[in-house]
């Protein structure tokens, strides 16, 4: 019996994998090195394994040569053989065979609607590893971490060495990631809140040094375009998600800031970035000053 457990949803695929394998010896192989032969043998061969090994290939449809012809190939019944994957096209001839002839089952990573969901499932994680998270404090992991369960649960368990934890521990575990940084730092210049300005850029500057001062530049440049477009989009976030491919939770977080920006102010937040990022590559000015004087200018 040949099972298909595929997409980017790491902790359910290999959840479900624990659960097929069960007891049994387990044969794995990397689908890109094997050959036709290979292949062959394991779909129908003798092997030195025993016949209720299970076969576990993973990758098998980034070789061509062998997914191309699986469906031509015969398969022993009493075999099985599980097939895991991350996205395939499932335009594929190889994928609409499966679908008529295997197990497949298709494990999707959460989206930010299901966030309530991904705080109720760190609580219950949380528990079964004897301690207990506070719901604001799952919202501030799951804000940092993102909606990958495999790596909130792997931060889980490295909580559950700690003897005490507190929001101070979390902030120091789990710094905000730079996107996160870049978006307060900006939201901050709007509302001319230049305390807050200097803090983030003093805390960039020390930890990423004068190239992260770039990689800042980027990020800012993308939450201006971002506003930009729900300002002439009169704050319809769900068409500008649609027209840019930009995640809807991060237009929501904008949607406040934007309508307090008109055409002049957006002209103002332009010119005063495009100043920067010139001077930032023509002269030998420290970079994280020159953002710093365009944001409180805004």
């Amino acid at each position: 019996m040949i099972h298909l457990l595929h997409g980017d949803n790491e902790f359910e695929k290999q959840a479900a994998l624990v659960a097929l394998v069960g007891d049994a010896d387990v044969v794995r192989y990397d689908g890109e090195e094997l050959t036709l032969a290979d292949m062959q043998e394991i779909a129908i061969g003798q092997t030195l394994f025993s016949q209720s090994a299970v076969y576990v290939i993973s990758k098998l449809s980034e070789n061509f040569d062998i997914w191309s012809r699986l469906s031509e190939l015969p398969f022993d019944d009493d075999k099985t053989i599980i097939l895991v994957e991350s996205k395939l096209d499932k335009r594929t001839k190889t994928y609409k065979w499966l679908q008529k002839t295997a197990k497949t089952q298709e494990f999707l990573p959460l989206s930010d609607r299901q966030k309530p969901q991904l705080i109720s499932w760190c609580e219950v994680q949380a528990r079964e590893r004897s301690y207990k998270l506070t719901r604001t404090q799952i919202g501030t992991l799951i804000d940092r971490l993102g909606f990958d369960q495999l790596r909130l649960s792997n931060f889980l368990d490295q909580l559950s060495l700690v003897e005490e934890i507190t929001d101070e521990l979390i902030d120091q575990l789990v710094p905000l990631a730079r996107s996160e940084n870049v978006f307060d730092l900006f939201v901050a210049a709007l509302s001319k809140d230049y305390e807050t300005v200097h803090n983030i850029i003093s805390y960039l500057e020390s930890e990423s040094g004068v190239d992260g001062a770039y990689q800042t530049m980027g990020l800012l440049a993308s939450q201006a375009t971002n506003m930009a477009a729900l300002v002439l989009a009169g704050g319809d976030n769900k068409t500008v998600a649609a027209d840019l491919s930009v995640n809807p939770y991060v237009l929501q977080r904008l949607s406040s800031s934007a309508r307090t920006v008109d055409i002049e102010h957006l002209r103002r937040i332009n010119d005063a970035l495009f100043q920067a990022d010139l001077q930032m590559k023509t002269t030998g000015v420290n970079p994280w000053l020159l953002i710093e004087t365009a944001l409180v200018s805004l």
